[in-house]
């Protein structure tokens, strides 16, 4: 009778330390796709805004074989550019969490965050006082350059 008592303790045990392996593997992966994210942001705010300053008399969304992407890029999906008087506004409109601290830390900058009230808000700084176009969705994570 003992022994089963002994195998079910195992047994429960073994359940609980597989379901946290599970759920720090998760969060490990959640991390590690925001990261990837955020890196294919700024790669794509570079060719951008290069373009924007090469261009500075064009307003729109540049079409990716107008930027001057790297061959080894693979864009992420959702990242976008609207570029207006010279200045590159990359964002994603349907960001994950955890996104705009990232870009901050990657960049050290308060020229990246989120669009609140048509304003740029950093993750260090709060309002910028950088007014983002109408183009870019309320709520999207935006690297500006």
């Amino acid at each position: 009778m003992y022994i089963y008592w002994a195998a079910l303790g195992l047994i429960v045990i073994s359940l609980g330390l597989l379901t946290q392996k599970q759920n720090n593997d998760e969060a490990l992966s959640s991390s590690a796709s925001i990261d990837a994210l955020s890196r294919s942001m700024l790669v794509y705010r570079d060719a951008a805004a290069e373009y924007a300053h090469s261009n500075p008399g064009f307003t729109g969304v540049p079409t990716d074989t107008a930027l001057k992407l790297p061959s080894w890029y693979v864009k992420q999906i959702g990242v976008t550019s609207y570029i207006v008087g010279g200045i590159s506004y990359t964002f994603v409109a349907a960001p994950p969490a955890g996104l705009p601290g990232v870009l901050a830390k990657h960049t050290e900058s308060a020229t990246v965050g989120f669009k609140r009230n048509g304003l740029l808000y950093s993750p260090t700084t709060g309002n910028t006082s950088i007014i983002v176009p109408a183009a870019v969705p309320e709520g999207s994570v935006v690297a500006v350059y």
